[in-house]
């Protein structure tokens, strides 16, 4: 299944697209939704200034989900990229097929637009939580093959890295249900990597700072 994201913000994709790919493959694995969405990080300097100014929307003809990022932390943009895709959960099993409202005060109107933004926040948010603390133990389980390493004059290998690396992937690679490749548009460059390569860089780039001088 292929996620298009563009990023039409600031955010520095190298530490933010592992985290979005990993909840994204967690989220379709918990829903099941076969049409793919696609994320859009868009910046907004005239909405952030605004007390109550948007975080995020859903288009669902274009099956598209915009998130606006600016003096947002990380983990509150992750949060909205479930929410929303409850929604576009909610799209496939065509619940957007009949006419319907989205104006001001939508959600207090109308009571089937209600019953799906509970839905949202109700499946999105805890979607979020069970996803942060099973990847919380995924890094945990890194940290325990740091204790199996050898030290090698008080200096651990590139090779050693890619090895335990190595090892945490087989082992997530067997519990593994879905794949997502993600498309990454940044202004004019188009890369396809698949989530073992994003992973696997993000993983050594980690582990290479912490343990080599």
């Amino acid at each position: 299944m292929h996620c298009k994201v563009k990023n039409h913000s600031n955010l520095d994709m190298n530490r933010t697209l592992p985290l979005v790919k990993n909840l994204y493959s967690y989220a379709q694995g918990q829903m099941g939704f076969k049409n793919p969405a696609h994320i859009t990080f868009q910046t907004d300097p005239e909405n952030a200034e605004k007390d109550l100014g948007r975080t995020a929307h859903y288009h669902p003809d274009t099956h598209t989900i915009t998130i606006y990022t600016d003096k947002r932390h990380i983990k509150d943009i992750l949060r909205s990229i479930a929410h929303e895709l409850v929604h576009h959960d909610q799209n496939c099993n065509g619940a957007f097929e009949k006419p319907f409202e989205t104006g001001p005060g939508y959600a207090q109107k109308d009571d089937r637009m209600r019953d799906l933004e509970r839905d949202a926040y109700e499946r999105g948010n805890m979607i979020f939580r069970d996803w942060e603390d099973t990847y919380k133990q995924a890094l945990n389980e890194t940290n325990y093959y740091r204790k199996e390493t050898p030290k090698m004059s008080n200096k651990i290998t590139e090779d050693s890295i890619r090895q335990i690396v190595r090892k945490v992937l087989q082992e997530r690679q067997a519990k593994k249900e879905t794949e997502v490749i993600t498309e990454v548009v940044e202004q004019t460059e188009t890369k396809k990597v698949s989530d073992d390569q994003w992973y696997n860089n993000a993983l050594f780039d980690s582990l290479k700072k912490r343990w080599t001088k």
